[in-house]
């Protein structure tokens, strides 16, 4: 074992372990020969190993960013786009570095697309379950088919396992959990049940900190979006870097969506429910500046809602609240404004540009369900072959 420090991060370097690529492999084959006890330890090994490349990508990638914006440039009497471009130079030496030193001869190893997107949709727990069952695993097994659940709902074979586990063999639906449930989903499940409990001290607590730990989730979200692509074709620089941006852009604007996913269920308004849960707990406990910065944050994100609007009216006729006391939180506004941003910016480029895939098909314009392709669906690592053309010069009726 060995470490890497910069500032106060610190990842372990793991130097005696098999890739998640191979160990998966391996997980199939031993399923494939019904060796359930090598099944499942191979596919454990590789569901770490996953977690563990993921998470010191994003390490990486987060502490060189933190780096090269806060690093002396070379010159004062620069221009916007000189300033720019060093601290990108600078950001990639300083990741080059930090994934040489975290990954050591695997950080040039190219993993086949068709297994990150396996690991994407949930496919070791798939296996995992089964292997879990035939070793009388029970609880185990019912909890990998709620993981593939969470992102596959409509996943039909899973359900039905599921099902069979939670009837004929007696697991209670309650103690089934999502083993990829991220740390800000368990603080938030925990909230819920809580204000279900009307213990609106202990709701304040658990979603104050979800709430944190989604805004870290996001941010890590972000950061495992900046990954290589195929471009198809040899642009020159400026379209080069637009074609790059905008794939990470779709991914981007993805992890709200993605991150509103505990159980398989998407909720346009995952985020906004922090505050409604927060307003009235607050309320509860007596802290009217508090639950009117929650209202208040909450119309940031929907300025409509009826619910909200009238819960400020009843503070300011009821609870003798003053129009200043409804200052929204500043974190909920700047995520606001970057998440209008980029909506328009992406509207922007799928406006004035057409979109070229450059597969087996290639110089057809179509859109990524004609062609069959998955590379735009996943957030992480692998490739994409989406390249910018001027929307003016193909008949826009064929995207």
């Amino acid at each position: 074992m060995g470490t890497i420090d910069a500032e106060s991060d610190t990842a372990e370097v793991k130097l005696d372990h098999r890739p998640y690529d191979f160990l998966y492999k391996e997980g199939v084959t031993a399923y494939l020969d019904n060796n359930w006890e090598e099944c499942m330890k191979l596919f454990e090994e590789a569901v770490q190993d996953w977690h563990w490349w993921e998470n010191n990508l994003i390490r990486c990638r987060k502490i060189c960013s933190k780096e090269s914006n806060e690093t002396e440039l070379l010159s004062s009497k620069m221009t916007d786009d000189d300033r720019y471009y060093e601290r990108v130079v600078r950001n990639t030496h300083c990741v080059i570095r930090c994934k040489k030193d975290v990954f050591g001869s695997r950080v040039d190893r190219v993993v086949e697309r068709n297994v990150i997107d396996d690991f994407h949709i949930r496919k070791p727990y798939d296996y995992l379950q089964l292997c879990y069952y035939k070793l009388g695993k029970v609880k185990e097994a019912a909890d990998a088919a709620t993981t593939v659940l969470a992102a596959q709902p409509d996943n039909e074979v899973m359900l039905s396992n599921l099902q069979f586990y939670t009837t004929e063999l007696k697991i209670q639906p309650e103690d089934v959990v999502n083993l990829e449930l991220k740390e800000y989903g368990k603080e938030y499940v925990l909230a819920t049940h809580t204000y279900d409990k009307a213990d609106y001290k202990a709701t304040i607590t658990h979603m104050e900190k979800s709430l944190a730990l989604y805004y870290e989730a996001y941010e890590d979200c972000r950061f495992l979006c900046e990954n290589p692509f195929n471009q198809g074709w040899f642009p020159d620089f400026i379209s080069s870097i637009a074609n790059h941006f905008t794939f990470t852009l779709r991914c981007k604007r993805r992890c709200t969506w993605e991150l509103s996913n505990l159980y398989g269920e998407i909720d346009d308004e995952f985020f906004s429910s922090y505050f409604n849960y927060l307003q009235y707990s607050y309320h509860q406990q007596g802290d009217m500046k508090k639950a009117c910065e929650a209202v208040a944050s909450y119309l940031v994100m929907s300025p409509e809602d009826e619910v909200q609007n009238r819960n400020k009216q009843y503070y300011m006729a009821q609870q003798s609240a003053t129009e200043d006391m409804f200052v929204p939180r500043e974190d909920v506004v700047s995520f606001k404004e970057r998440e209008d941003y980029e909506e328009k910016l992406l509207d922007f480029i799928e406006t004035n540009f057409a979109f070229l895939e450059t597969d087996e098909d290639e110089g057809e314009i179509k859109t990524s369900t004609e062609s069959g392709s998955t590379n735009t669906s996943a957030v992480g690592e692998g490739l994409d072959i989406t390249t910018l053309k001027l929307a003016s010069d193909v008949d826009k009726a064929e995207l």
